[in-house]
């Protein structure tokens, strides 16, 4: 690392960084990979690119970031720029690991949801010839809001004149389709009859009214954290540690090795182990 100043001004910081062969400890360079005789032994080293840090003035980013987008930093800083700096770029870290324990649940969570769903349409179609094939093209089971994401949902599955898949449609519903079929207007039509035996894991599994309740408490909250993140908002005063908890029990409830398999990708709570301050991310 090398300080210097840029024209005379502010101090700046320099990070440079380039590849290491693992065997010689030597940096490879662009000179050296065309130097390899092309065995395939070094390929990987030839096809990265090579790396450098860039120096940055931090005032200038201030700028570009606004004050107002660092507002919440700086004062969990006490308004010195280089800390904010460094815990918005943690933030940067702890959204992206949550992001992706938040993907693997709403895969597992659709996936349950949907298996209850097609066996409650399966039962409602043997009874009535009439009924739609689809449990989302009931209507009558869902809000006008619901009906409206379910469509929107219909129309991105089958753009291009695709044919309509089941699958497609499911995985083009929304995170908050999901969060809200939660909600407590959906109780009696389809959590008592379908959507409590998709978390046969709960605690309460016999009580639909309990098992609602719970789920729909962690959806709700991990659908605020997920809109956050997406929109690179602050999340640094959340509850982290409370969100990924929030996870790993909906994901238990539903299926125990399912939480196995994202409590063991996860990098959330190493991150916020992490965090530039011992009590962000907790409360």
């Amino acid at each position: 690392m090398s300080r210097h100043r840029a024209g005379g001004g502010v101090p700046m910081f320099s990070f440079r960084y380039q590849e290491q062969d693992t065997v010689s400890g030597k940096a490879v360079t662009p000179a050296v990979c065309r130097s390899r005789d092309g065995s395939g032994v070094f390929a990987s080293y030839c096809t990265a690119p090579v790396r450098q840090r860039q120096p940055f003035d931090h005032n200038v980013l201030m700028v570009r970031l606004t004050e107002e987008r660092l507002g919440s930093y700086l004062a969990a800083t006490r308004h010195d720029p280089r800390a904010a700096i460094r815990l918005y770029d943690w933030n940067v870290l702890a959204s992206g690991a949550l992001l992706e324990d938040i993907a693997r649940l709403e895969v597992v969570f659709r996936n349950g949801a949907d298996v209850a769903l097609i066996d409650y349409q399966h039962k409602g179609t043997s009874k009535d010839n009439r009924a739609p094939k689809e449990w989302y093209g009931n209507h009558d089971l869902f809000t006008q809001r619901g009906v409206e994401l379910i469509n929107a949902a219909r129309r991105r599955a089958t753009r291009s004149g695709q044919p309509e898949r089941h699958g497609k449609v499911i995985a083009e519903l929304s995170f908050g389709f999901w969060r809200f079929l939660c909600a407590k207007t959906y109780l009696t039509s389809l959590w008592v009859p379908a959507l409590c035996g998709a978390f046969p894991h709960h605690p309460r599994a016999p009580d639909p009214r309990a098992v609602r309740a719970d789920v729909h408490d962690r959806m709700k909250q991990l659908h605020e954290s997920r809109n956050r993140i997406a929109h690179h908002e602050p999340i640094h005063r959340r509850d982290l540690a409370g969100d990924w908890e929030a996870l790993v029990d909906v994901a238990g409830w539903m299926c125990p090795d399912s939480r196995g398999w994202i409590v063991a990708n996860s990098r959330t709570m190493d991150i916020l182990d992490r965090s530039p301050i011992p009590t962000i991310g907790r409360r």
